[in-house]
């Protein structure tokens, strides 16, 4: 999911201000739920701009960047943290 930071950079930049950038922990499958769970961290610059966008930023980059992985159409669940650079 390094396509993330590529496809999404002008994105992630808008919203999180110059330099922010998303890391991929983990993506594993759960047979009880029957859904992906994707583990990220989210590396921001601009607080002020995180404040007033917060989780909303982070699940539309993700929506939009699990149509590239050949799963689109599986449900998932996002798991984020954020850090501030």
């Amino acid at each position: 999911m390094i396509m993330v930071n590529n496809i999404h950079k002008e994105d992630i930049e808008l919203l999180y201000g110059p330099g922010s950038y998303v890391t991929i922990n983990e993506v594993r499958y759960s047979t009880n739920g029957h859904y992906y769970s994707i583990d990220c961290t989210l590396h921001v610059k601009d607080l002020d701009s995180f404040n007033l966008i917060q989780n909303d930023g982070i699940n539309y980059i993700m929506e939009e960047s699990w149509k590239y992985t050949g799963l689109y159409g599986e449900k998932f669940m996002l798991v984020n943290s954020f850090e501030l650079l």
